[in-house]
């Protein structure tokens, strides 16, 4: 008996080697769904401009401080040329619009982020945010201005040469001031209403921006709008890099607004001699 044990105990061992083997085999998950089953890869490939179909939604990046391009009436609703513009956008396209309030400085990052889907906040197309942003078709050519006291006495830019300057931090007109008014102190404030309070409160020698912005600010607080414009400038919508398809349909919205006069309507609207 003893031999014949030792005799069959290689095949023992070898039948439940096999049968281990079979066990491990049966306990791996077969395959499950087609080719056309969705996979994570698939839903990835989907477009920021295919989520705001779904969602119904575009969120925007807004710095309401910017009369009259962007600013707060006296009920706290965000009024302005922008709003109006992307509010025909938004009709046309069938979608919502939700403003996420973001300082001027701050929109570029939320965009590049992902944080909203568009910047729309009187953006100018500049070389430097060509480099990382797409821009629209743009909707209003406009240039920076420059805003002084009445009593002043300051007449041209080189009347400002080495005196205070404030403007918008992180804004086209902060570009303009340093590039053409020579050894002025540029004061980068938060928002406008900052940057002029600081003016009427003469803290400043000059405030620098659009040139619609100037001229509402001086109807409101007699500031005198020089004549010398510093820059020219063409202001779109702030479109990430590679949302081809969005920035399609924003730029084949916007000139179909052109064509129809409606974008000529808002600039009577909103802008003073522009």
């Amino acid at each position: 008996m003893q031999k014949i044990f030792k005799s069959f105990l290689p095949v023992l061992l070898i039948l439940v080697l096999a049968l281990a083997g079979c066990g491990q085999q049966a306990q791996t998950p077969a395959p499950t769904g087609g080719s056309d089953a969705p996979t994570d890869a698939t839903q990835a490939e989907q477009t920021v401009w295919e989520k705001i179909q779904e969602a119904g939604v575009i969120t925007v990046g807004n710095s309401p401080d910017y009369e009259p391009f962007e600013y707060e009436d006296g009920a706290g609703n965000v009024i302005g040329f922008d709003i109006d513009l992307l509010g025909l956008i938004c009709e046309e396209l069938g979608i919502d619009y939700e403003l996420v309030p973001i300082t001027f400085e701050n929109i570029e990052t939320a965009v590049q982020t992902g944080q909203v889907n568009i910047g729309m906040s009187g953006f100018s197309i500049t070389p430097e945010r060509q480099q990382t942003f797409d821009f629209s078709t743009p909707y209003f050519s406009g240039g920076q201005a420059i805003a002084v006291n009445p009593d002043s006495g300051y007449k041209t830019v080189e009347d400002l040469i080495g005196k205070t300057i404030t403007v918008g931090m992180g804004t086209s007109g902060m570009e303009a001031a340093e590039a053409n008014i020579q050894d002025a102190d540029i004061i980068g404030m938060d928002n406008y209403a900052l940057a002029f309070m600081q003016l009427k409160n003469k803290g400043a020698d000059a405030a620098v921006a659009d040139l619609p912005v100037v001229q509402k600010y001086a109807a409101k607080d007699g500031f005198v709008v020089l004549e010398e414009i510093l820059s020219y400038e063409d202001n779109a919508i702030l479109v990430k890099k590679g949302n081809e398809d969005l920035l399609k349909v924003l730029n084949d919205t916007i000139q179909k607004l052109k064509d129809e006069g409606k974008i000529d309507e808002l600039i009577e609207k909103w802008m003073t001699n522009e």
